[in-house]
């Protein structure tokens, strides 16, 4: 099993599309407390989603515990993700991670989990 992170800043979007191909999950984090980015991230998500109509997506909703934080419907809402398509797996999961944490918190653990889970049954 191979994983692949690419970051989001603007010099390695060119790489995304690169690995899509390759890709049998498709997992996306969004800083949920961080709202004035949502039409970008909406923006560049939609175009990945273009490559594979089958992929299947986890949106991760990170920094949940922040003050401000979105809730999960607003991100729904606010990244269009009933635009995703029928065929499509979609998963939407509220996260929280800390720079030091040395627990992973249960959100986390189920995401990590259902993404295994999707890779080994082959999406």
């Amino acid at each position: 099993m191979v994983y692949f992170a690419v970051g989001g800043t603007e010099n390695l979007q060119p790489y995304w599309k690169r690995y899509m191909c390759k890709a049998m999950v498709l997992v996306f984090v969004v800083d949920s407390s961080d709202a004035a980015q949502f039409p970008l991230a909406k923006k560049h998500l939609h175009e990945l989603l273009e490559t594979d109509l089958y992929l299947p997506l986890v949106v991760l909703a990170n920094k949940q515990d922040n003050q401000g934080a979105c809730s999960i419907t607003t991100l729904h809402e606010a990244l269009s993700l009933e635009e995703v398509g029928d065929q499509r797996k979609l998963f939407l999961i509220g996260t929280h991670v800390r720079k030091g944490d040395t627990e992973v918190n249960s959100a986390v653990q189920d995401a990590r989990d259902l993404i295994i889970q999707m890779v080994q049954d082959g999406r």
